[in-house]
């Protein structure tokens, strides 16, 4: 799969496991006798590939293999059909969105009503989500590892979100239907990461969206709203500007042809802004930004960056004519 990653475009892979277990606090699944779902453990970069950094519930041994951390403790088990409501970056905004959620959303629809969602504990933005998508009722949510007697889960809870297939397309056109559209006609949104959690900060930041404002954009800050005012704004929205980040994934709320600016930093290489634009029919382009400093140690990689106000207000010129 990384070696030919395009395939994912095109297709998804379910696989059905009997008698399997699924570990709520990292999403991994595994079978007796033939061990983990690799697609439910491989993205486990920002655990700088450590399951037990991830997930108490396991202690690393040497060759990549893994043990429980309490062998001693039981294992409950339910007689049930459960389909894993997403992977491994399941507390991410993107990955819930585009890592399982949209195979789990299609196969409760082929399985039916038997068929169980089931993860750890929801945070609000995700029962808000699942509620929408008639999913809530039917959602289990585990505390420790548990074993079904079946679990459904496909080959898109990992790096969906980096290479997107056209399944995510469900989701959002589901949550779009349910929300609707607001009333104010089409509108220029400027995403703002303006909050204190975010490592990544952009250090100019009230001179650049002093720019957009010239062209006509509002800010906005995804964080702070509900998902169903999100999905509303961004079903209005014909030119969006965003820094790279998790609340792009709002991008899949857009009409097709929608103009997206994606400021990139530029030691942060990370290209699913524009695979998710190419599946979603959107007019993807990039501002690469300058990282001042040298990026902090370890997975989350802090560090600050500039905009250069002249080049990014010649950027806006060209992507975004003048209505």
């Amino acid at each position: 799969m990384r070696e030919n990653p395009i395939h994912r475009l095109k297709r998804v892979g379910s696989l059905v496991l009997n008698n399997a277990i699924l570990s709520p606090e990292s999403m991994a699944v595994l079978c007796p006798g033939r061990g983990f779902f690799d697609a439910s453990i491989e993205n486990l970069a920002m655990w700088n590939g450590c399951l037990s950094a991830a997930d108490r519930n396991f202690i690393e041994l040497a060759n990549d293999a893994w043990r429980w951390a309490d062998p001693s403790r039981p294992i409950p088990e339910i007689d049930t059909v459960v389909l894993p409501v997403g992977g491994i970056g399941i507390g991410n905004y993107g990955h819930f969105l585009y890592d399982g959620l949209p195979a789990a959303l299609l196969h409760r629809l082929l399985l039916g009503p038997h068929a169980v969602l089931a993860g750890r504990p929801l945070l609000p933005w995700q029962s808000e989500i699942l509620d929408a998508l008639g999913l809530l009722d039917g959602y289990v949510a585990l505390d420790r590892p548990t074993r079904f007697r079946k679990i459904v889960t496909s080959d898109m809870v990992s790096f969906n979100v980096q290479y997107p297939s056209r399944f995510v397309c469900a989701v959002f056109d589901r949550l779009r239907f349910r929300f609707g559209t607001g009333t104010k006609g089409r509108r220029r949104l400027l995403i703002s990461r303006a909050l204190p959690e975010n490592r990544r900060v952009m250090e100019n930041r009230p001179e650049i969206e002093a720019v957009a404002a010239e062209f006509g954009f509002e800010m906005m800050q995804p964080a702070r709203m509900t998902i169903a005012e999100q999905a509303r704004l961004f079903a209005e929205a014909d030119c969006v500007i965003g820094e790279s980040g998790a609340a792009l994934a709002n991008l899949g709320f857009c009409d097709p042809g929608t103009n997206v600016l994606e400021i990139q930093p530029e030691r942060f290489a990370d290209g699913w802004t524009r695979a998710a634009c190419h599946v979603l029919g959107l007019r993807w382009h990039v501002f690469f930004a300058c990282v001042t400093g040298e990026p902090g140690d370890g997975p989350v990689r802090e560090f600050g960056f500039t905009v250069d106000p002249v080049m990014f207000r010649k950027a806006l010129a060209e992507a975004f004519p003048a209505r």
